[in-house]
């Protein structure tokens, strides 16, 4: 087992590295398709994979506020990359589902964020590269509480 100083340091290593890589990653992502915010990228993404949802859902999903998803669903519904649908039984209940122009403005952004990430990831030796992901899908597993 590692001593704790020397976790320490590590944690301290990876969290600025880290830090540092993701900032000038999502830069040039952001740069790449200024149609989107990162969390109005992540909303589309939700939506394609879930179908539809309800604000609720997506503000748990996002761990924000409803009102906070509420002005950025808005702003989707302006640029008509998402759609509102009242439920049948209960009209209470609104469902947000993504659109065919957020589909298509989704898998632009995709394909573009996925050609930076051919960019950098063309940098390491394939086997650099399987650490990598499977580091990432190890910690993905974890169930870790506060």
């Amino acid at each position: 087992m590692m001593k704790e100083a020397e976790l320490e340091e590590y944690t301290e290593r990876l969290q600025q590295i880290f830090l540092l890589t993701m900032r000038r990653i999502s830069k040039q992502t952001t740069d790449c398709e200024p149609k989107l915010t990162g969390p109005q990228f992540y909303i589309l993404q939700l939506l394609r994979n879930e179908g539809r949802s309800t604000v609720s859902s997506l503000a748990e999903d996002m761990s924000v506020k409803p009102s906070a998803i509420t002005a950025m669903i808005d702003r989707l519904l302006k640029q008509e990359y998402v759609s509102r649908e009242r439920d049948e039984q209960d009209r209470r209940v609104v469902f947000i589902q993504i659109a065919e122009e957020g589909k298509k403005v989704l898998e632009e952004t995709l394909q573009k964020r996925k050609s930076i990430l051919v960019k950098y990831l063309s940098h390491l030796e394939r086997e650099e590269i399987e650490s990598l992901i499977s580091i990432y899908e190890k910690l993905s597993r974890l169930d870790i509480k506060e």
